[in-house]
């Protein structure tokens, strides 16, 4: 049983008074049938858009897909997509349907979709139609095309990621035959616009089981992410050490809290590392400034994949930092909030955490107290709102010219004079003593 929304239910009633069949159908099925609570309910209906219309005249309805046969229809304000039954045509450029023809039949609209647990539909009255096997896909854990795998990838190349995106996200495995026809047609995700590859990534990265996903699936990341293929086997030959470079990314994703801005600078935080990776004559193996390398290849692949610049600034910023060794020391809080800000902070913790945790458990426990030491004392930096940035010193530009110091870039130079000898504590942060200080500087 699934717990139909009310506003849902009363647009599918609506349809059906007007003697019109009408379903939930997709990936609010498949969630319902999980237990999970859906993003979005699609509704999929017999009527076609201008039986819709007239069936929703009382409605405010917005013609989104009009040509594809989808509607908008506002309940009481909340969106719900209404689409009329279809069958696809041919897809020349691997993405879109060139053309579409509606139909009255639900099976042949189910038949078109892309794997066996996104093609159920579910009725209060009539219950699960279910012509492919979805159900018994989901209970088995199975993720199964609809139809002859290597046909529905080659008409849309982007269920390739979105087969591996639900891996990561459902814990399942790809069906044998569809994972076949996976690697076989895995180039044509080249015809893909990277900001739909870049979506799918940030919901793959995301997903409970990403870091299965990532082990199982890696070739098929490699292939827009080549640059992380040198990690695959690599050896890190050092004591701290016991998994490979990827081995040791994958844990650290799934380490840290599933948002997509920590789950990328997981990722990408050690790409660097066999660019690097030096060995030293007792065969130990040394990543000497790795973090520049992986903020380099980072930003050559975020920039590619077109993530937004506040997005990829912040990436860049963590990875920058993430060779930091925490101390449980108030001077170091300091510097850090000075130098990157409370938010990028919080998140370089995470990612310390992470990355500490995704390496040999014979070291993991002091260097994890180590980091939590660190992030009380940052705690109580801000909490006692002690001087770490220019905004927080006591005196400023205007007490510098009061001096007679002349405007220009020397009031700036002083002022981050002395901002450092407060954050040393070689200075305390009163006003008589800093404009002392300045006429010394």
């Amino acid at each position: 049983m699934i717990r139909l929304p009310e506003k849902a239910a009363l647009l599918i009633s609506q349809l059906v008074s007007h003697g019109h069949e009408a379903f939930i159908v997709g990936g609010c099925v498949r969630d319902g049938l999980l237990g999970r609570a859906p993003n979005d309910w699609d509704i999929c209906t017999s009527a076609s858009p201008e039986e819709m219309k007239r069936c929703f005249s009382n409605f405010r309805v917005i013609e989104t897909g009009l040509k594809h046969g989808t509607l908008t229809v506002l309940a009481e304000g909340e969106p719900f997509e209404i689409t009329t039954y279809r069958i696809d045509g041919e897809y020349s450029d691997s993405r879109h349907p060139d053309q579409v023809l509606f139909t009255s039949d639900l099976r042949e609209d189910l038949s078109r979709r892309d794997f066996t647990i996104n093609a159920m539909a579910w009725h209060p009255q009539t219950g699960l139609v279910d012509p492919f096997g979805g159900a018994r896909d989901l209970k088995r854990g199975s993720i199964r095309c609809v139809g002859k795998p290597e046909k529905r990838f080659r008409e849309d190349a982007l269920r390739i990621m979105r087969a591996v995106r639900f891996a990561g996200q459902l814990g399942f495995r790809v069906d044998a035959e569809t994972e076949r026809a996976l690697y076989q047609c895995c180039p044509l995700l080249d015809k893909i616009a990277a900001e739909r590859m870049r979506m799918e990534l940030d919901k793959l990265l995301c997903g409970a089981a990403a870091e299965k996903a990532l082990r199982d699936y890696r070739e098929i990341i490699a292939h827009f992410i080549p640059e992380i293929r040198p990690m695959f086997g690599l050896d890190q030959k050092n004591r701290h050490h016991i998994y490979t470079v990827w081995e040791h990314t994958i844990r650290a994703v799934s380490q840290i809290p599933g948002k997509p801005v920590l789950r990328l600078c997981a990722f990408f935080h050690d790409i660097g590392k066999p660019g690097s990776m030096t060995v030293d004559e007792d065969g130990c193996g040394h990543f000497y400034q790795h973090e520049i390398l992986s903020e380099e290849l980072t930003e050559q692949a975020m920039k590619r994949l077109k993530y937004d610049n506040d997005t990829r600034e912040t990436v860049l910023a963590v990875i920058r930092s993430h060779s930091i060794v925490f101390r449980p020391d108030r001077k170091q809080a300091r510097k850090l909030l000075g130098k990157l800000g409370e938010e990028r902070l919080r998140l370089l913790i995470e990612l310390e955490l992470a990355d500490v945790k995704s390496q040999n458990p014979l070291y993991r426990e002091e260097r994890v107290a180590n980091i939590s030491a660190f992030r009380e004392k940052m705690e109580e930096a801000l909490a006692e709102e002690q001087c770490f940035s220019l905004r927080h010193l006591a005196i400023n530009g205007k007490d510098l010219l009061c001096l007679g110091i002349p405007q220009g870039p020397e009031i700036g130079r002083i002022l981050n004079v002395l901002l450092e000898q407060v954050v040393e504590e070689a200075l305390p942060n009163e006003p008589d003593a800093l404009r002392e200080a300045a006429r010394k500087v």
